[in-house]
């Protein structure tokens, strides 16, 4: 069965004040040290900021989901780092008790809402980037209704799903429109529902 609309879980629940400062205190810190990918267009400093501010975002909600769930969840980031991380971004624990490594990637639709986004969109990891778990947190503007949403905000944002390593890595990869960069060639409606991840963890 498809993933849906249904099944992503919301970040509005899951965002507090707390957490936007931390993350944008972590997001001021990093700023001059970001470089642009090779495979992606060159940015400006408030888009890379922009971009920042919503991974962090999506990483610490995606560790207050699970750990709200009774799961084990830590960042794999050294915040107070200036070179790149380890490709990961969270750890988590299996049920037998090992360590498992977690990738979190965050995008951004202008014009779907959260009702078309699983079947409009692919997850956003090339094929280096598939951790042991993969999961993909999507932003969307609200340009139609009052009041409209015109930058990234948790009342439209969602946690879509995860996929595993080897589910990515056995897909095609196929290039974002306009940029260079190639990703897995699947809906986010291929893949699991977070509810799906939590039997697996401890």
């Amino acid at each position: 069965m498809s993933l849906t609309a249904a099944d992503a879980i919301p970040l509005r629940e899951l965002v507090s004040e707390e957490m936007v400062q931390t993350a944008a205190a972590t997001c001021a810190y990093l700023l001059p040290h970001v470089r642009d990918r090779a495979d992606l267009h060159g940015r400006d400093p408030l888009e890379k900021y922009h971009n920042l501010l919503m991974g962090e975002i999506a990483e610490l909600a995606v560790i207050a989901y699970l750990t709200n769930q009774g799961k084990t969840a830590v960042s794999a980031v050294d915040k107070a780092a200036r070179t790149p991380d380890l490709g990961h971004d969270v750890v988590v624990r299996r049920r037998d008790g090992t360590a498992a490594k977690c990738s979190v990637k965050s995008s951004l639709s202008y014009h779907h809402d959260i009702a078309a986004i699983p079947g409009q969109f692919r997850p956003a990891f090339n094929h280096r980037e598939p951790r042991d778990i993969n999961v993909q947190v999507y932003y969307h503007y609200n340009l139609r209704l009052e009041p409209r949403t015109t930058v990234a905000a948790s009342a439209h944002a969602y946690i879509i799903g995860w996929a595993s390593e080897k589910k990515l890595l056995a897909s095609e990869f196929a290039s974002y429109n306009g940029e260079r960069r190639r990703v897995a060639d699947l809906k986010l409606a291929d893949l699991s529902p977070m509810a799906d991840l939590l039997p697996l963890l401890s």
